[in-house]
Order: structure tokens, then C-alpha cells, then sequence
């Protein structure tokens, strides 16, 4: 039987696609959300859309300190260096970290995963008392199953392809101004600032390898550390999220722009960490 010339078209037209987004994406198969997401604040915050942000994980060592983190692949996952702690444990798939499974009203998610660690990597060049590198990959022991809400976020394998973005939207379970660590994932819209705005209200030195964003009124807060600070690309017709910081630090009373690590210019630090980890 003869193949249709429209068909062998449309193959080719589909494997050039998938290969473009091969070499785009550290993982291709990244950024797809499965609920439609909505922005709301982390502090005065509303709770995101479950399933709306499969590629967060909980990072905690079950006492009184957490953050967040991303999924990169099945045996990798993205955090900040100064959140790594002893026995930490990570939970994939999480949204109320006080019941499982998780449901708003009558839409409920599969059972939240828990994974431990069978290795931390830290920027080698980490520096605690300025925040510069805060950058970690905490390797999981055992390989991580993909499923509705579970995914990886977008890392661009090129930085010179990151997109210049006005607005990012964070997620975390970090501290609320009124209500304490919400046990609810929560949600926000921040604005990107010039990093010289950070470096005078923070009174901080960064680096190149740091971005500045945040609201007048709202920005990331404790217990959000390590989690993604992302933007929406369409790539191909398929929206996706793009991780392009990581929760770094800000002021304490969390009512201002804080600082982000900037993940484009760490890829490869992070190819290198996991090929050899």
C-alpha cells in the first residue's frame, strides 16, 4: 500500500517539531499544565487551581523548616541551595500538605508522592552570607512517575533564548502576612524589577546571576525558598511554564521585591551536576 505524500508530510512536519523542542528544553516533555492556572497572592494569598503547577515539589525534613522546588527530570529536582538541610524528604504531587488526596469541592487530584534523597548538589561557589549561587539539585532515590500532577517545569537549554517578561508568577506554601504557612499551594503574579531597585532597598550586592521581582504590597515570603518563579510561553501552540528563577531572599516583612536566582545562566551547571551525579 501506497503512503499518501500529505501524510509522509505531516510525519516529517511533527519529528522536525519535536526535535526543535528537543533542543530547546533541558526536558521536552516539560511545562504542560492539565487544570488552567490563576494568579493570586503568597501573602494575603488565595490558593492556586489544583494541578494547575504539577512540577512543584514540597522540600521539607519534617520539623519546622521547608521549601519549595521543581522537578527537572524523573531523577532530579531544583531548589535553592540554602535549603538544603539534613533528611530532607520531598512530596511530588502535593497541593494541601494536610490531607491526601487533595480536593477543591469535587475535583480531586491523585495521592501526592513522597521521595527521599540520595544526594544533594550545591553550587560549588554558594556564597551564605550574600545569597550568591543559591542554587541545589537534590537527586531522588528512585525514578520519578509522570502523571497528571506530576511534571517537569521548562529549563531553556540556551540562555540567550530567555524571554524578557514584565510580570512572573510564583508558587509556594511560604509564610502569609496574616494566616502564618498556609498548608494550602499558593499562588501570585509578581513584577520584574530592575536588579539595582533590590540592590538599594535590600542594601545587597548581586550579581548578574540574580533577578529582582516582587509587588509594592506582595512578594514571596519564608517557606517559599527554592520554588520556581515562572513564566507562560507559547511554544508550538502548547503552552508552557518556563522556570527562569529560583525563590532566593527578600525583606522580612515580605511586602516588597525579593531577589531570584536566574536559572538560564546556570544550565550548564545543572547539565554538568547531573551528568556526573
Amino acid at each position: 500500500m501506497k503512503t499518501s505524500p500529505a501524510w509522509v508530510a505531516i510525519a516529517i512536519c511533527l519529528i522536525l517539531q519535536q526535535r526543535m523542542v528537543d533542543a530547546q528544553f533541558l526536558n521536552p516533555l516539560c511545562g504542560v499544565t492539565y487544570e488552567s492556572p490563576t494568579s493570586m497572592r503568597i501573602v494575603n494569598g488565595k490558593e492556586a487551581v489544583i494541578r494547575s503547577a504539577p512540577f512543584m515539589v514540597y522540600v521539607t525534613n519534617n520539623s519546622i523548616a521547608h521549601c519549595g522546588g521543581s522537578i527537572l527530570n524523573s531523577r532530579y529536582v531544583l531548589t535553592a541551595a540554602h535549603c538544603v538541610f539534613p533528611n530532607l524528604r520531598l512530596r511530588l504531587g502535593e497541593h494541601n500538605i494536610r490531607t491526601d488526596p487533595d480536593c477543591q469541592g469535587s475535583n480531586c487530584s491523585p495521592r501526592s508522592e513522597e521521595y527521599g534523597i540520595m544526594k544533594a548538589i550545591t553550587h560549588r561557589y554558594y556564597n551564605p552570607a550574600t545569597q550568591v549561587n543559591d542554587i541545589a539539585i537534590l537527586k531522588v532515590d528512585r525514578s520519578i512517575n509522570f502523571n497528571v500532577h506530576i511534571q517537569p517545569i521548562c529549563i531553556l537549554l540556551n540562555p540567550a533564548s530567555a524571554p524578557s517578561v514584565a510580570t512572573y508568577q510564583a508558587f509556594g506554601w511560604g509564610q502569609t502576612k496574616k494566616n502564618g504557612f498556609p498548608h494550602l499551594l499558593q499562588t501570585t503574579e509578581l513584577r520584574a524589577y530592575e536588579a539595582a531597585y533590590c540592590s538599594r532597598s535590600l542594601r545587597a550586592y548581586m550579581t548578574g546571576n540574580q533577578i529582582c521581582a516582587g509587588h509594592e504590597e506582595r512578594d514571596t515570603c519564608a517557606g517559599d525558598s527554592g520554588g520556581p518563579l515562572v513564566t507562560r510561553v507559547d511554544f508550538d501552540g502548547v503552552k508552557r511554564y518556563l522556570q527562569l528563577g529560583i525563590v532566593s531572599y527578600g525583606p522580612t516583612d515580605c511586602q516588597s521585591p525579593g531577589v531570584y536566582t536566574y536559572v538560564p545562566n546556570y544550565i550548564n551547571w545543572i547539565r554538568r551536576a547531573m551528568l556526573v551525579n
